[in-house]
């Protein structure tokens, strides 16, 4: 399944008297290849901007609110911006935010104990000769 702009995708649950299941059966994680998780504690911190033009990024708020924008990169070697997408993810309500190849993203988590995992379909390595950094203030008014 190809992405070409940023995407949150509901995740269900079911509760019975063993507890609550939340699951997201829309999407094939076939190409994840790592997965690392995002927390804070002081809360409010921006991590902005990292970019990639080969590497996607699927996002799961475990904990608390997190503020994620993404941002479409027209020239990554001199940082030029297209159109800017802004999710709120809520562990309360989750959602599965997907954000394509071509994207920066930044986040902010909004509560204190907050936390999200994300999940990418490079190695580390792979990742590493993928990496665009920017300042958190280039594309987006925190």
């Amino acid at each position: 399944m190809r992405f070409f702009s940023p995407i949150a995708i509901p995740v269900s649950s079911h509760k019975d008297e063993r507890g609550i299941i939340k699951f997201c059966n829309e999407i094939d994680l076939q190409t994840i290849r790592r997965f690392y998780v995002i927390s804070s504690s002081e809360g409010k911190e921006i991590r902005a901007w990292q970019a990639h033009k080969t590497e996607s990024k699927f996002i799961l708020p475990l904990s608390g609110v997190t503020k994620i924008v993404a941002v479409e990169i027209l020239n990554f070697l001199q940082p030029k911006s297209g159109k800017i997408f802004e999710f709120i993810l809520d562990s309360n309500k989750p959602e599965l935010l997907i954000i394509p190849c071509g994207f920066a993203n930044g986040i902010q988590l909004q509560t204190q104990d907050s936390s999200v995992m994300v999940f990418s379909d490079l190695t580390l390595d792979e990742s590493k000769n993928d990496d665009f950094r920017y300042n958190k203030d280039l594309f987006y008014n925190w």
